[in-house]
Parts: structure tokens; sequence; C-alpha cells
């Protein structure tokens, strides 16, 4: 229902990631882009006081201010780089960044291209300023690299995308352990990101630490987190014990696991749901749009759409081992 055979094997093959990069712009993508660019340059004309106020948090840290700033310390640079820009250019840079971050992950991984430019998640991450653009390109590029064989490629994508841990560190690594590869390849992928780390910590001793201390005393608003654990708290993780009992196909486990991580974590913000549209998810993205026609209730309310991946899993699971069961007798 909203995934497929057909577009899980496309999702999984490199012959079909690499014809969708080399073709030219589709209207989809033309008419998306100009729509989220139009938004974006909307945006700025309006330029209320709260615009880009999750970039304005990322960029104070090139001012030694850190209160609000939750991801990881090698990013710092980019902001250090882009905090010398007046904020108009910064935020429009960051901005188009964002878009064309989206445009090529949804080229590698084949999702629906017009309904997640023109999403309400889209342009909710495109107003905030938020991380989440580049996060997915990452995620995208880090496939991509693994796909091709490229580790150092690979490693490079995954340390972007880890910064924000929740959601690029748990996708990038269930990318990497579904990926076609052997453990060691898998070790050679994580070599830059030790790497990285290793000179953050030499540049930035014991930001960990730092990074805990702001979590504890100054954390992030989670009105519109929407996973399960806000209703159920640790029960949500019994759903993980279906996924990975139940055979769920190989080319659709990975959109499987990353719903559940959806579900189960503790902290789970409705723009991330963009990881989950960028996939070969059908017009599930159309879904998103409720966003509009409500308060943060219904911004929580939008679990329902990693549910219906989850359950649609799992039922197509039971089929399988039904029909088998049903052949072998």
């Amino acid at each position: 229902m909203f995934t497929n055979r057909i577009s899980t094997q496309h999702f999984n093959n490199t012959t079909d990631m690499d014809a969708r990069l080399r073709q030219k712009p589709t209207r989809g993508e033309l008419i998306g882009f100009g729509i989220a660019l139009g938004m974006l340059l909307g945006f700025l004309f309006v330029n209320p006081p709260s615009l880009g106020y999750d970039l304005k948090n990322y960029l104070k840290t090139s001012h030694g201010d850190f209160s609000s700033y939750y991801y990881a310390y090698w990013l710092l640079p980019i902001f250090f780089l882009l905090g010398r820009l007046p904020f108009v250019l910064s935020y429009l840079l960051w901005g188009v960044l964002c878009i064309v971050s989206i445009i090529f992950a949804l080229r590698i991984f084949g999702g629906w291209t017009f309904a997640v430019l023109s999403s309400y998640q889209l342009f909710y991450i495109l107003y905030q300023g938020q991380f989440t653009g580049p996060l997915i390109g990452a995620l995208a590029l880090l496939w991509w690299g693994l796909a091709h064989r490229r580790w150092y490629i690979a490693g490079f994508a995954l340390v972007i995308a880890a910064a924000k841990y929740q959601t690029g560190l748990t996708v990038g690594l269930i990318l990497l352990i579904c990926a076609r590869i052997s453990w060691y390849e898998r070790m050679r992928v994580l070599m830059i990101p030790v790497l990285v780390v290793s000179l953050s910590l030499l540049a930035y001793p014991m930001w960990p630490f730092r990074a805990l201390d702001i979590l504890r005393t100054t954390p992030p608003n989670n009105l519109g987190s929407m996973t399960l654990w806000r209703w159920i708290g640790p029960y949500a993780l019994l759903l993980w014990l279906p996924i990975l009992v139940k055979p769920i196909r190989r080319e659709m486990f990975p959109i499987a696991v990353i719903a559940t991580v959806m579900l189960s974590f503790p902290y789970f913000q409705q723009t991330d749901l963009l990881v989950l549209f960028v996939l070969p998810v059908s017009w599930l993205p159309y879904l998103g749009n409720f966003g509009y026609f409500g308060g943060y209730e219904v911004l929580q309310a939008l679990v329902i759409l990693p549910l219906l991946i989850y359950v649609e899993s799992i039922l197509s699971a039971f089929m399988r081992k039904f029909a088998k069961i049903r052949l072998e007798g």
C-alpha cells in the first residue's frame, strides 16, 4: 500500500540510483524546487521575529553561546563561517542547501519528489533553518557511497549525519548495517568518523559532557515530538519484537526499521518525518500536510504515518509466512 516491491527494489538498486542521478530535472523537481525556493524567499521577505530560530541558535556558537546547541561539535566550523555573514545571506544559503539536499536524497532513494518538496515538513525546516535538510542529504550520500563502495565518502557522510544523534546517527547506522557489504568494509567506513570524533575532542576537550549538561539543564522543546513514547513510555520498545522476529522483506527492512525508530524513541520531531518521506513510501508525504490544520496536538498525531509503515511491514511478513505454510502444507 505505502511501499511496494518495485519501489523498494529500486531503493536498493545501484543501477536505478545512478539512472535517477543522471536524468534531466523532472517537471516535479522543477515545480517543487520553485515552490520551495519561493517559500524560502517569502519567509525572508516577511521576516517575522521567529524566522530562522534554529539557525540563529547554531550561529550563536560562533560567538561562544552554546546554550541551545544540541549537536556534535564537529559542525562548529560550518557555523563559524556562516556566523561571519549577514544573517539574511546565511539564512538564504542554508535554505538553498536544505532544498538541494532534499532533492539529492529523493534522487538517491527514489521518493515522490513533488510530494516532499511541497510538504509542510519541508517548509517548516526552511522557516526555522533546521539542520534536517543537510542531514538527509548526508544520509543519501552515505547510501550512495555504500552502494558504490566509496568507503571514505560514506564515512564522511556518516560524520555529517551523525551530528544529530537521535536521527542522523541512528538512521545512518541502520543504513550501514542494512547495506550489502562485509563487516570489514563497515569498519573501513567508520575510520573517518573515528578520526573526526578524535579531532573534535582535541579541538574541544570534554565537549560531550558539556553537550549532555546542556541537554539536562535546557532540554529541547518536545511539543512537536510525535513518538509513541509520549503516550505509552518504555512500552513503545516492545514494537521492536515483531520487527526483529518476523522475516521482513530484505528490500523493505530499512524502511520498516526507520519507522520503528520513529515510533519507539523517547524523542523524534515531526520534521524528521522527512527522513521517511524521501524513501519510496508512495503518497505518504501528502499526509504530512495535516500539520497545517492544527496545533501541536495535530503534529503529535502524525505518529500515525510511521505507524502505517510499521503495520504494513508486519502484515506483509505475516502474509508471506502464512503463504509459505500453505504451500508447504
